[in-house]
């Protein structure tokens, strides 16, 4: 028996008889009723993929159904002279919807004769994906002619039932773009007006938000900075599978680091006294839990402030007679010291992380401070005339046919550019 057999007798009729619609929902409403005391915990993984795909299916039907009757049900409600806004709203109310969802669902149940419509109807598209290809179609040209408009229509439906979402709207406006290449003559003007941020009040618990629309540009920059830093690990010193940050975790890491390093090392930031201004007290200074606040009224602790300086100028604000002086602190205060200070590897921590030989990915905490000119030929004890090296690393530096040099990098201090064995000169490399 096949399975239009076995839905006729379950419905105790031929197939060619309709079927009163209160029978048919109940039926509806039962098989529902039954699928949800399922012990889905009691199936095999195999078993439970087939059955989510299944429901997937069923679930957008149920969606395109019930689109079209509502679609149905504001025609009828406009033959009596209600228009369509207020069909909606007494919908929404009725359902407990938002009225731009009833609207959705009304302009969803009106377009089932098109590709994408009867994709969705059999289950093969989601709603989403429908509104999407709709939205393309109706900005095409109206001189396009209608069998253009058509085929468009359906080369993105079969794009769609391989596609998520996002992908769909992107190659829909890729192919929009293509197709009236008059349009994006102002596109880059309209992006540039669209660009914004908008930093949020800081709250009760010490956080705050950040709202921004991104040029391509900007978004291009942000994607670089989350693919570099923004993995398991990234912009952050921990064991190999230690990281239990989540994805939204990693990607403010990996901002916020883009932009340390962007403030560390930029030659075009601006040379003023100082970015940004921190006042600490010596005591405050020793208790790294400390909490302080910059300038602008935000409040941080000792550390991230340290972290937040990174290899800039430090300065502290005094009051002396009742007036206020700014003096440096100089990080670098005994540089004939032969020892590194605890401020000294905190701001090369803070800096850089890691182990600076090419490709070596050793937290800070394992380590060293390296005098990048020799302590035993001159080289002070400094932040610039530092760098972090792993106790591998460090031991590959020598003077013999197989050691190693480092050379200061001015441009970023802590950030030594190493040397080969055999290459004496940066020109050599």
């Amino acid at each position: 028996m096949d399975r239009e057999e076995r839905d006729a007798d379950a419905w105790g009729g031929e197939r060619d008889q309709p079927t009163p619609l209160t029978e048919v929902l109940a039926f509806l409403e039962a098989s529902v009723e039954t699928l949800c005391v399922v012990d889905w915990a009691e199936h095999e993984a195999e078993a439970l993929a087939a059955a989510v795909g299944r429901v997937e299916v069923v679930a957008r039907r149920l969606g395109a159904c019930g689109a079209r009757a509502t679609a149905e049900l504001a025609a009828l409600h406009r033959l009596k002279g209600r228009s369509a806004g207020g069909v909606a709203a007494m919908l929404a109310e009725k359902l407990g919807l938002a009225k731009g969802t009833v609207h959705g669902r009304i302009e969803a149940g009106g377009r089932q004769a098109t590709p994408a419509g009867r994709a969705a109807a059999v289950g093969e598209i989601t709603g989403e994906h429908e509104r999407i290809i709709a939205k393309a179609v109706s900005g095409l040209p109206g001189t396009m002619g209608g069998d253009a408009k058509l085929r468009f229509a359906e080369e993105l439906t079969q794009f769609a039932r391989s596609a998520a979402p996002a992908d769909l709207r992107a190659e829909a406006a890729r192919r929009v773009a293509a197709l009236c290449p008059d349009r994006g003559r102002g596109r880059e003007e309209h992006q540039e007006r669209q660009r914004a941020a908008r930093l949020g009040a800081v709250r009760s618990d010490g956080t705050s938000t950040l709202t921004m629309t991104l040029t391509p540009r900007a978004r291009a920059l942000v994607e670089r900075a989350l693919c570099d830093f923004g993995g398991p690990g990234g912009a952050m010193e921990c064991e190999p599978g230690t990281d239990d940050r989540t994805p939204e975790q990693r990607a403010h890491d990996a901002l916020v680091h883009q932009w340390a390093l962007g403030s560390t090392v930029d030659p075009a930031r601006p040379k003023g006294i100082a970015t940004i201004i921190v006042r600490v007290t010596p005591e405050q200074l020793e208790d790294p839990t400390a909490l302080v606040r910059t300038d602008a009224g935000t409040q941080l602790s000792v550390r991230q402030a340290v972290s937040l300086a990174g290899a800039m100028p430090w300065f502290v604000s005094l009051l002396r007679d009742g007036r206020e002086e700014l003096h440096r602190i100089d990080v670098d205060a005994h540089p004939d010291r032969r020892l590194a200070s605890a401020i000294q590897r905190l701001v090369l921590y803070a800096a850089h992380g890691r182990c600076t030989f090419p490709g070596c990915s050793a937290p800070a905490r394992r380590s060293q401070f390296h005098h990048v000119r020799q302590w035993s030929r001159g080289g002070p004890t400094t932040v610039a005339n530092g760098a972090l090296c792993c106790p591998v690393h460090h031991g590959f530096v020598g003077d013999g046919p197989a050691g190693w040099k480092t050379v200061v990098n001015p441009a970023s201090p802590g950030l030594c550019r190493w040397l080969p064995p055999g290459v004496d000169r940066l020109t050599d490399v």
